[in-house]
């Protein structure tokens, strides 16, 4: 059994990893990246907050904003805020279909031939 520091892997540098002592210095005038991203084949515009390390992320749905977030989203997050965007879309025309179909005044509620005599 080879012993831990005999390993090939443990002589090469990994580039891709901070070192546990690692200082970064955050600059909060320094610009920050505004254009959007592709999350999977959602789009999310990301948009810096003023005076803060935060950044608000809006999942789109076409032109229209479906949900806005501080943390980075995921795919699920994206499909939940568009499902739930469509979800409500739907019912809200379905409410409107039915608003307009209904009938006003005395036509809502006609009387019977027995409440007329």
């Amino acid at each position: 059994m080879p012993r831990i520091n005999e390993l090939p892997h443990r002589d090469v540098q990994r580039t891709d990893t901070l070192g546990l002592c690692t200082f970064v210095k955050y600059d909060p005038m320094a610009p920050r990246a505004k254009t959007p991203v592709m999350v999977g084949r959602y789009v999310v515009h990301r948009k810096p907050l003023h005076g803060s390390v935060h950044t608000l992320y809006m999942i789109m749905d076409g032109a229209d904003i479906a949900r806005t977030q501080i943390s980075y989203p995921s795919e699920g997050d994206c499909a939940s805020a568009l499902s739930a965007r469509q979800n409500v879309r739907r019912i809200a025309g379905a409410a409107i279909g039915k608003a307009k179909r209904a009938k006003k005044g005395w036509q809502a509620n006609p009387m019977s031939i027995k409440e007329a005599a």
